[in-house]
């Protein structure tokens, strides 16, 4: 009977440890494939993998992302560049990534801290636990990328010293031949000895870990100037390096590294290639020539383009349950009121009617309608914990999932998104979805207070602001909106009448859109528009009439709500 036992939690038991092919568990698309040398890991790998014990094991440097994540979506391909590049680092150090987006990861990403995306983690050869890892910037070029690992990896070795890793200790002089060939493995049958100006050049390590692959046959070795066999090789130009073969007292290869690389370039230009110049052109050809499509065909891309309740429902679920409680500190101070001004303006205009003729017969959302319910719960939730007071996030998340659960579960998590779907899963979803409910939370507060003296086009502005400075997952694009809000685009410089209170954040996406037109992370369905386009409203732009039709466009568009047609089906089953 015990054996039974024993036998029945073996599996359990057994290490998941991810590879290159491995294919993460979850629902949510990926950044990365088994083609790009980043190995995806997931709740079930993360451990087994990053945290390992012996000879065998390495260090790992690992980007915790979210697929929606625009900045990560830009990053992507840099990323992919530094993997390939460092491969043949991976004796010494491989690198990783996880979607913190998968609700799946959500433990793992939250033990270790992930504060935004992208958030790069270094974890030393031996790791056991997440606060061994330590916190890199997510540098936007290849080179700095590649210094920042250099550089954790000469620390780690500093501390460590791993005999199986590359020697970064700089070579003394020597008196014999004899000496050059100290602690050196007997099977290998060359030297490779690299020759630098500084101390602070990386150079040197670099090539040592490119050659880490081939550490069964050559050994290299750093060097600095001043040391003796610079003058004995008659070396002059640094870097440089110096390849010796055993039993041979001479150099079999001498060469200025900065020479080879050349030779490298040359051969590259003399090779016919696509060029980066015609990729960009096929880029802006291809946002042009569907822009054109859309002016000449209206009718095609016009119905692309509505409001729709299941969008700003699954936002509001993710932004209100996952954002806040990302990376697991509580809530308290300032993102604790920030959290709360925000529910302040679901609660009160968060639309729960939609108006398909511009506001007459208007007809109920019954989703929406259960949503603010759970909106109000939370508010009144953080005012009975007292905002001067701090809350741990797995109250938070209880009482979320209570509420969520008392007012009939509105939220669809089952549902795929609906205007908000990219073309391909990696595109468009929630930051879609989250201004979109940005737009009609404004355009309903005006509404509902376009006659009322009380009303204050501020305070709605602020809370959407301070929410996506205290919680918004993408760093880029959280400072990005900041510096706009506060500085390039001020808030309280440009609001002054109360229909800028849903203007402003026309004009706010607009100048958004702009900046990323043409890019990687665009959609190809939906190129990055001046919203809105022609095909959408032929009379929104030109003169002061066009302002008026504008306001009025605006208006009536994000009033009119496709509302969810789904069915519960399993979604009490599913509850997060």
């Amino acid at each position: 009977m015990i054996l039974r036992l024993l036998i029945s939690f073996l599996p359990l038991s057994i290490a998941e440890i991810a590879d290159y092919t491995t294919k993460p568990k979850g629902q949510n698309p990926t950044l990365y494939s088994a083609d790009d040398h980043v190995i995806q890991l997931d709740e079930f790998t993360f451990n087994d993998t990053i945290y390992c014990q012996g000879s065998d094991c390495t260090a790992f440097l690992v980007e915790f992302y979210s697929d929606w994540c625009g900045h990560c979506r830009a990053f992507a391909p840099l990323y992919k560049r530094l993997a390939d590049d460092v491969k043949g680092w991976s004796p010494v150090v491989k690198v990783a990534a996880i979607n913190c987006a998968d609700q799946v990861n959500e433990a793992t990403c939250r033990a270790n801290g992930v504060q935004y995306f992208p958030f790069i983690k270094y974890f030393p050869r031996n790791s056991s636990q997440s606060f061994d890892g330590n916190k890199l910037k997510a540098f936007q070029s290849l080179a700095e990328m590649r210094d920042q690992l250099t550089k954790v990896v000469i620390d780690d070795f500093s501390v460590n010293r791993f005999p199986d890793w590359p020697d970064f200790d700089y070579l003394n002089d020597v008196t014999t031949y004899g000496h050059l060939w100290d602690g050196v493995d007997a099977s290998a049958q060359f030297l490779a000895i690299v020759f630098e100006s500084h101390q602070t050049s990386l150079t040197g390590a670099q090539l040592l870990l490119d050659l880490s692959k081939h550490r069964d046959r050559l050994v290299a070795r750093r060097s600095l100037r001043t040391n003796h066999l610079t003058d004995i090789l008659h070396l002059t130009d640094f870097p440089s390096i110096a390849i010796f073969k055993k039993g041979e007292t001479q150099p079999v290869h001498v060469s200025e590294i900065r020479r080879m690389l050349l030779s490298e370039v040359e051969a590259f230009l003399g090779t016919p290639t696509k060029s980066v110049s015609n990729s960009i052109i096929q880029m802006h050809s291809r946002r042009v020539n569907r822009t054109a499509q859309c002016e000449e065909n209206p009718d095609e891309c016009r119905p692309l383009y509505f409001v729709s309740e299941v969008d700003m429902l699954k936002a509001m679920r993710y932004a209100l349950y996952r954002e806040t409680a990302r990376n697991g500190t509580p809530l308290h101070g300032n993102n604790l009121t920030a959290l709360y001004q925000f529910l302040n303006a679901l609660s009160d205009h968060f639309p729960t009617t939609t108006s398909p003729d511009g506001g007459h017969n208007e007809s109920t959302l019954d989703r929406s309608t259960r949503a603010v319910r759970v909106f109000m719960r939370l508010r009144e939730f953080l005012e009975k914990r007292g905002l001067d007071k701090s809350i741990p996030v797995e109250d938070w998340q209880k009482e979320f999932l209570d509420a969520e659960s008392d007012s009939g579960s509105p939220f669809p998590t089952t549902a795929e998104w609906d205007h908000c779907k990219g073309s391909t899963p990696q595109y468009r979803g929630y930051t879609c979805g989250l201004w979109t409910t940005f737009h009609t939370i404004s355009v309903t507060a005006y509404r509902q207070g376009a006659n009322s003296a009380d009303f204050h086009p501020l305070p709605i502005l602020h809370a959407i602001r301070d929410w996506v400075g205290n919680f918004f997952g993408c760093l880029h694009c959280r400072e990005h909106f900041l510096r706009m809000a506060t500085k390039s685009f001020k808030i309280e410089d440009n609001v002054k009448t109360r229909e800028d209170v849903f203007l402003y954040l026309w004009e706010a996406h607009n100048r958004v859109n702009k900046r990323l037109m043409g890019r990687d992370t665009e959609d190809p369905k939906f190129p990055k528009y001046l919203f809105p386009a022609n095909f959408l409203c032929q009379n929104c732009s030109g003169n002061e009439t066009s302002r008026e039709n504008l306001k009025d466009f605006l208006l009536s568009y994000y009033s009119e709500i496709k509302p969810y047609k789904g069915k519960n089906l399993l979604e009490n089953l599913t509850r997060n």
